[in-house]
């Protein structure tokens, strides 16, 4: 779906930090903590509350996802990827980044993948992490988008860096790639799988 998404190193999260003036993306400078649910697939009901944590700075942006693992062929699987029956299962974190969520065509809060192809918001898609995890355990992704680093996309959009990471809208997605292939590795972790069209993503969105 989507090429050339550049895979993001896992750093560890900057915790307890509170923004120290105005809301997110009022004064440059500022770093602020966002946490949010993350929604089941298809964005009906939540999966598991207050599961993403975003950490907007100067520099960039740090998410980190901590939620229960979801249980092997309990959920939807992307079309392309065998229905699994066993653990451990391959996960992956992706930040879809609108910069400018004002030129969204709903506006900021409402960005979608129609405006990854209008180049005034300014969108870019990250692979943030991405690893095997076991049935009956916790998923946790955590990674850093920098400021300037080169954004993937799908074919036709008008991809472009991060650069406004106290004001950009950014939707964190984690997408399930099946049963972990040790041969598959580490592709299996960086390699875009499904859409939000087949509904097998958990999203969670943090407006500016």
């Amino acid at each position: 779906m989507f090429n050339k998404l550049p895979r993001i190193a896992v750093l560890a999260l900057v915790a307890g930090l509170v923004a120290a003036v105005g809301p997110a993306g009022s004064v440059f400078g500022a770093v602020t903590t966002q946490t949010e649910d993350l929604m089941n697939q298809g964005g009906v009901g939540v999966y598991a509350e207050d599961g993403v944590k975003l950490t907007r700075q100067p520099n960039g942006i740090t998410i980190r996802v901590s939620v229960p693992v979801p249980e092997p062929n309990s959920y939807v699987y992307p079309p392309e990827i065998p229905t699994p029956s066993a653990s451990p299962e391959v996960f992956s974190g992706w930040a879809i980044v609108f910069n400018n969520p004002d030129e969204c065509a709903g506006g900021p809060g409402n960005c979608g993948g129609p405006d990854l192809f209008n180049p005034d918001v300014e969108a870019g898609i990250y692979n943030f992490a991405g690893h095997p995890a076991g049935a009956g355990g916790k998923l946790v992704l955590t990674g850093h988008v920098q400021v300037g680093q080169p954004a993937g996309g799908p074919p036709g959009s008008t991809m472009a860096p991060l650069s406004n990471p106290g004001g950009a809208e950014v939707h964190v997605a984690i997408a399930p790639h099946g049963l972990l292939d040790p041969a598959q590795m580490p592709a299996q972790t960086t390699t875009p799988a499904g859409s939000p069209a087949c509904e097998c993503w958990w999203v969670a969105v943090f407006a500016p």
